[in-house]
């Protein structure tokens, strides 16, 4: 716990919550030095959860991890559950794109202030109690227990849920789950994870269960170790697929039973996804996409075709920058690097070197975010396209910037 913030008395608006979580451990905004076997403890949230009657043992859920498409995975599972007619679907994801609140959604709407301070104030004895020790719960802990109990006073029949970081050792894996869900695994968070892609998979595969069914979209030498590891815990049935769309159409129509096949795939391709190749102004049209691996930023730049880009770019540390870069400059004329509000942004002119070294041309790096956009958009002029990539924090920011101008 940080000295600096204290607990609120009590929770009865979103201040308050606000507060609770700034008074918390946030792995989010800054890495700790400690490997990740000590840095995250299951038993943690197992307490605090615990403390608030076990919400996550009742709705049935569907557990997802991965290194990029989780978050689509998990909206358009959600969204083929509402149109199957299930009542109060849960959905569980993160970061978020502009507000904290869209985190938590139920039936397709962002929680509400209300039912959010509700379920906070559940948890505040058992993160009073515990403040100061080592069994204090972290930032990402303590709203995931919120999550839960917002979910069991929403009545939850279903649950979707998505991994932080990893998946064997995240909060999140402490949920009985229908089904499990592994999508495309890359090299991420090596400090962490491991310096390989087996590495990463095993921690990833760590959401398995015994004669739980997985679902898995990933390709080798992940796939191996994936059902591997499934075998290793006697998993139920595996499903091998080749894409997001299908990775969700499979978890609706053969383990859930939700939606007959053709009715499946269509929910999964009607399925709003914002922040990817979201379009949030025009003339010069400005789309931005949470893309932050490089096999994403190549679908991202190939879905734009030809058309006269000005990247807008900025990325966290700990992400293939250059990998990243290399597939987003391919055919743009214009790179304008720039830095996001956290202590993990990569400043500006540092991210301007990365690029430089794998485009021909010279990026332009531009700290102050409205002023990088102002002159994105200059350059796109009225034919032109801005797109503003590279991270989740990036597009929110932008479509907020947006949205005020």
């Amino acid at each position: 716990m940080s000295e600096r913030t204290p607990l609120p008395e009590s929770i009865t608006c979103r201040a308050d919550v606000d507060q609770l979580l700034a008074a918390a451990t946030n792995y989010e905004e800054k890495r700790p030095r400690d490997p990740l076997r000590k840095a995250l403890d299951l038993d943690r949230v197992r307490a605090l959860l615990a403390s608030v009657g076990n919400p996550q043992d009742g709705p049935r859920t569907v557990h997802v991890a991965g290194s990029k498409g989780k978050g689509t995975v998990c909206r358009m599972i959600a969204y083929g559950l509402r149109q199957a007619g299930r009542s109060a679907v849960g959905l569980y994801t993160s970061p978020h794109l502009e507000d904290l609140s869209e985190r938590i959604e139920i039936d397709g709407e962002p929680i509400a202030e209300a039912p959010l301070a509700r379920a906070a104030s559940a948890v505040l004895p058992h993160v009073r109690a515990t403040q100061g020790t080592d069994d204090a719960p972290t930032f990402f802990e303590i709203f995931t227990a919120i999550a839960w109990v917002a979910f069991r006073e929403a009545k939850c029949t279903d649950v979707v849920l998505e991994t932080g970081l990893g998946g064997r050792l995240d909060a999140t894996n402490v949920c009985n789950p229908a089904v499990t869900v592994i999508t495309h695994i890359e090299l991420e968070h090596t400090d962490w994870l491991g310096e390989t892609i087996a590495e990463i998979a095993r921690e990833k595969a760590g959401i398995l269960k015994p004669g739980v069914p997985v679902v898995t979209y990933v390709g080798e030498p992940a796939r191996s170790v994936v059902l591997g590891v499934a075998q290793e815990v006697g998993a139920g049935q595996g499903h091998l697929t080749s894409s997001n769309e299908l990775a969700a159409a499979v978890v609706l129509r053969d383990v859930l039973e939700a939606l007959p096949e053709g009715e499946a795939l269509d929910a999964v391709r009607r399925t709003p996804l914002p922040g990817i190749l979201e379009t949030v102004a025009e003339t010069p049209r400005v789309v931005i996409d949470g893309a932050h691996t490089r096999s994403s930023a190549e679908v991202t730049r190939e879905a734009l075709g030809r058309v006269p880009t000005v990247l807008l770019f900025a990325m966290l540390e700990g992400k293939d920058a250059s990998g990243v870069a290399a597939a987003l400059t391919c055919n743009v004329p214009y790179v304008i690097t720039t830095r996001v509000d956290s202590p993990r942004s990569l400043p500006a002119q540092a991210l301007a070197d990365v690029v430089d070294k794998v485009w021909e041309g010279t990026a332009e790096a531009i700290d102050d975010l409205p002023e990088a956009l102002a002159r994105a958009r200059q350059l796109a002029r009225k034919r032109g396209l801005v797109l503003c990539t590279g991270s989740v924090y990036l597009a929110g920011a932008v479509r907020a910037l947006i949205r005020r101008t």
